[in-house]
């Protein structure tokens, strides 16, 4: 039996016990049953990540739950709805992992963080389309690095991620996976192969993405010497582990990772804190919206199955003015591509 299969029926097992003990304290049945469909929930997610990503393997960590809460407000779950589906699933670790079961505790600990957990005033005073105005994502398209930047030998990296999540609309897990050989400079298209639910869909690579993609390879953070179908972002390590070896292999970067260094660099450069790597999906999504794009086309570059979770997910079309105001956004996108070009010419 692989780990995955035995890590699932773990939490089956859990459950299992979980809901008998609920019944046993004298909840009422519909508490139960909501239980019930919670937790199941959760288990067919992440059997479907297992199933995806063959690299999540063990017991349900972080990033599984990172994962699920952002497939629910992606879904148009309220905030408040999140929070309580948190909440009922942590409680449901805290008591399978409890000490006092001793040799029959299912887990070492909680993954539900209170960093997971929606701020329920924050979220409603942010929604999808306010989350960055158009002034500040004009700020991210430019390649200027700011002063007070902490580790400037990366900016070239993660000003490519963040590139590549406002014009491409990546998941994190899709970015993630990316191969230099899924890039195609010439026709100006990135193909994704690791999409949700295994499907194959082909998306625009438009000229700053290109030029900044090119800027991080000429860069020394990807080591010349990997070939085109290694990662194209990732860290070094050694086979024990420890990154930050020199001489150490090329890894996939993690979910947690990537939020990390996307929160930092939105930080740095607008102002604004807590951007998620979502986020950026979504800002992206609302200016192709504005600037013309189609709900339909929008959907394929998703990769959505519903119309409907495309118009939930890009937030609303705004009024006319503001979408004259949104061309204004991909102008400068163009002019700071051509800027990138040039540094190239002259590299």
């Amino acid at each position: 039996m692989s780990r995955t299969s035995t890590a699932m029926q773990k939490y089956l097992d859990a459950t299992t016990y979980y809901l008998k003990n609920l019944e046993a304290t004298g909840a009422a049945p519909s508490t139960v049953h909501n239980y019930a469909k919670r937790l199941e929930s959760f288990r067919r997610f992440w059997e479907e990540e297992n199933q995806r990503d063959h690299s999540i393997q063990g017991d349900p960590g972080f990033t599984d739950v990172q994962a699920w809460r952002d497939r629910l407000i992606d879904t148009g779950c309220k905030p408040t709805t999140v929070r309580q589906y948190l909440k009922e699933l942590g409680m449901f670790f805290s008591a399978v992992s409890d000490e006092t079961l001793g040799p029959h505790r299912f887990y070492e600990y909680n993954p539900i963080s209170k960093r997971l957990i929606p701020d329920t005033r924050k979220l409603e005073r942010r929604p999808y389309d306010l989350i960055l105005t158009d002034e500040q994502v004009m700020l991210l398209w430019r390649n200027n690095p700011p002063a007070h930047r902490r580790r400037p030998e990366f900016w070239p990296r993660n000003y490519a991620i963040v590139i590549l999540l406002l014009t491409t609309e990546l998941r994190n897990a899709e970015l993630l996976s990316l191969r230099l050989s899924d890039l195609d400079f010439q026709n100006g298209e990135l193909t994704v192969e690791s999409g949700k639910g295994n499907k194959f869909r082909v998306v625009e690579f438009p000229q700053i993405a290109q030029t900044a993609v090119r800027l991080y390879l000429s860069s020394s953070i990807r080591p010349s010497t990997l070939s085109e179908n290694d990662f194209l972002f990732g860290t070094q390590g050694d086979p024990k582990g420890r990154t930050g070896q020199a001489q150490g292999f090329w890894k996939r970067g993690t979910a947690q990772w990537l939020s990390a260094l996307v929160e930092r660099h939105v930080l740095a450069v607008t102002g604004v804190p807590s951007v998620r790597t979502h986020d950026l999906r979504h800002v992206g999504a609302r200016l192709d919206l504005n600037n013309g794009m189609s709900f339909e086309s929008l959907q394929a570059k998703l990769g959505h199955e519903s119309v409907t979770t495309t118009q939930i997910y890009s937030g609303k079309l705004t009024a006319r003015r503001q979408r004259k105001k949104a061309a204004l956004v991909y102008q400068e996108r163009d002019r700071q591509a051509q800027r990138n070009a040039d540094r190239l010419a002259q590299a």
